[in-house]
């Protein structure tokens, strides 16, 4: 991934803004721009940024993106029109799922209606045996007459899930050759090119996602693509839900492994951040549309090897991050008395009503423009310029609903909308037995700095980092970014008495074909790293823990008892640190095989590092202006980022601007600058 003279460009499609970051390390700068979405197809916003940070037609460019367009597809159910094909006799196993109820207690909590309905999912005589010998092969003959029932209903996207193929994908990998060559014109993902893991449900929910997704995302791959060959030379890789990137190429064909793409380059960068700082940070990220939380624990982001998105779940490697509907965009709106905010979202059309686009609903940012929190001059870093009287006339519209005075109705919005945040962190703390207090709280996005301080009251976090250019963190986490691939196996058997030699050639096939994508996509051989890690559980339990495996435990002749003394003292410890016990007289039991691939970019991080930032120029000076915390009419100073002396505290309130982002600094918050760049606020209580 490295050429001279070539630029690299991390850039974050937002609902209602894109951000760029480029880094160009032969000048030695990070240049940071802003510009609006395009939806409903948001590619000409990429094109838009590019041309706004000035890269040259004949600069050659390697482009990092994150992008929410499938996503979007997914939960708003606008993907494509798909079928499933099935093992006979299992037909109704994605409709049943698991059977269990996860909020018992909520009569009236319902699943959601499954991606493909019962009338589209075709069963096919084929039978694999759990060992993965071949009990019964698909007839020919079948599959032309469910390829002739798949184009007769309009089908654009097809499924295959069999049973047991995660031991053996000749079955799969025969009908998706076969219906490939019948009905080329329809996509088909066979569920062994994305999870060779069993729990057949959650095989077929994913086989099943990415069917759904993946045409959706090929066309906008392919129209961006299209746009960008106006560059000489540029090459584009999508950052996974990984944390990895993956080429553009490949992952038109796996949707499912991007689909948290936008989200995730934040926690990257926490990840970056954490190297520096505080190793344990809650990471998250306010836009104009949507929220998202996650975790970085002990330096490293929090991954998980299945989890729920739009209530069904993924059984592949993500970055663990919940995301809620609240951003600046975000609508209040009346429940029946009850004063709510969001989900629904102004987006970037038409926009709050501040910003002068014919948005006439209160949103979140109309809110802070009636309580004077954003200055009359501020353009959010996009050349948008605002109106902070259609704000207030928006919110005094919201607030006769309710009887409330102007004021105090965008103090209810604000409220509201921060209680929302504070419970989604809850989730991914509280509830799992974590406790935010011990954690600092990174706020990044174009809306995030604004709350983060009201947020971090609420859960009781006495420190906020805000990091430099804020408002495109995201996009800036995506040139920190490696390029990873996952790889998994399902292999039941004890860990004692295990042979560390046939463990080792067990992964050796992975390292062989994960390595050569990687050498394809760009990386230097002497820069490609594999990590090999294993699912252990005690023996009879469901779920398992991944433990990382050091290189030394298959060295040749290595002592085979200590090794699986090693292994288990390791999986008792994770095991005691996520339930708060352990069973080390129990039985561990192997449960899956897992090998990431890393290609190390070429990026001189130390340059990157300290690499000159330019950001567009706000224009704003020092000045003194009212603003209303809690209802109390505070002189506030307004000053630029840049204003702020390193090492000197500033106490609130306070309010520091910069091109992609503005922070809120309440009275109760004191500021500084950190040796490292960062705005941090801490809580009075705790400077004390």
């Amino acid at each position: 991934m490295s050429d001279q003279n070539r630029v690299f460009v991390g850039i974050d499609v937002g609902g209602t803004f894109t951000d760029l970051v480029l880094f160009d390390p032969a000048a030695k700068a990070l240049k940071t721009v802003k510009v609006p979405s395009t939806p409903p197809e948001f590619f000409p916003s990429v094109v838009a940024a590019l041309e706004s940070a000035g890269v040259a037609k004949n600069q050659p460019a390697t482009i990092l993106h994150g992008t929410t367009v499938h996503l979007n597809a997914f939960l708003e159910r606008k993907g494509a029109k798909t079928a499933l094909l099935t093992t006979r006799g299992f037909r109704d196993v994605y409709e049943m799922r698991r059977g269990n109820r996860q909020q018992p207690y909520d009569m009236h909590f319902r699943y959601p209606a499954p991606l493909v309905p019962r009338k589209h999912i075709y069963e096919v005589s084929e039978r694999m045996a759990a060992d993965g010998s071949v009990l019964q092969r698909p007839e020919v003959e079948e599959i032309k007459a469910i390829a002739e029932k798949l184009r007769a209903e309009g089908i654009e996207s097809v499924a295959i899930c069999f049973l047991h193929s995660y031991r053996n994908d000749e079955n799969e990998r025969f009908v998706e050759e076969t219906l490939k060559a019948l009905v080329p014109e329809i996509f088909v993902s066979a569920s062994f090119n994305t999870c060779r893991e069993w729990r057949e449900y959650e095989r077929i929910s994913t086989a099943v996602i990415n069917a759904y997704v993946s045409p959706v995302l090929k066309l906008y791959l392919e129209k961006l693509t299209a746009a960008l060959s106006a560059w000489d030379d540029t090459r584009l890789f999508l950052l996974q839900s990984n944390g990895g990137l993956i080429s553009a190429e490949e992952a038109k064909d796996k949707g499912v492994l991007t689909l948290l793409s936008g989200p995730v380059g934040g926690n990257v960068a926490g990840r970056a951040l954490a190297a520096n700082g505080d190793a344990n940070l809650i990471c998250v990220d306010m836009g104009g549309t949507s929220f998202e939380a996650s975790l970085v624990v002990d330096g490293d982001s929090a991954i998980r090897t299945e989890r729920e998105v739009g209530g069904f779940p993924i059984l592949a490697p993500l970055v663990d991050i919940h995301t809620i509907g609240a951003g600046g965009g975000s609508l209040g709106w009346n429940d029946k008395g009850a004063l709510r905010v969001g989900p629904q979202s102004a987006g970037a059309r038409p926009g709050p009503a501040g910003y002068g686009k014919g948005g006439t609903e209160a949103t979140v940012t109309d809110a802070n423009l009636a309580l004077g929190r954003l200055s009359d001059d501020s353009t959010l870093g996009s050349g948008l310029e605002l109106y902070p009287q259609l704000a207030r006339d928006a919110v005094t519209q919201f607030g006769d609903q309710f009887g409330l005075k102007t004021d105090v109705a965008a103090q209810g919005i604000l409220d509201v909308i921060s209680e929302q945040m504070a419970n989604a962190i809850r989730t991914i703390t509280v509830r799992r037995g974590i406790d935010p207090r011990s954690f600092a709280l990174v706020a990044y996005g174009g809306a995030g700095p604004m709350h983060a301080a009201d947020i971090a009251r609420l859960l009781g976090i006495p420190k906020v980092i805000v990091p430099q250019s804020a408002g495109a963190f995201s996009a800036w986490g995506m040139l920190q970014s490696d390029l990873i691939h996952d790889a998994s196996e399902t292999a039941l058997q004890p860990l004692a008495g295990i042979d560390w030699g046939v463990l080792g050639d067990r992964f050796a096939p992975f390292e062989d074909q994960l390595g050569q994508r990687l050498l394809n996509e760009g990386a230097e051989a002497d820069r490609i790293t594999f990590v090999r890690a294993l699912d252990l559980r005690y023996l009879g339990q469901e779920y398992a823990i991944s433990v990382p495996l050091e290189a030394d435990l298959f060295v040749p002749g290595a002592d085979a008892a200590a090794n699986n003394a090693r292994v288990r003292a390791a999986f008792d410890a994770a095991y005691e640190r996520t339930y708060g016990h352990s069973n080390p007289d129990e039985i561990v039991e192997i449960a899956t095989i897992r090998l990431r691939a890393i290609g190390r970019t070429s990026l001189d991080l130390e340059a990157f590092a300290k690499a000159s930032r330019i950001e567009e120029d706000r224009g704003a000076t020092t000045r003194t202006r009212s603003v209303l915390f809690d209802g109390v009419s505070t002189d506030t100073q307004f000053i630029a980022r840049d204003s702020l002396t390193p090492g000197v505290d500033y106490p609130g309130p306070l309010v520091v601007e910069e091109a992609t982002a503005t922070t809120i600094v309440p009275p109760d918050f004191v500021a500084s600058i950190d040796p490292l760049g960062n705005l941090v606020l801490i809580m009075r209580e705790a400077a004390q």
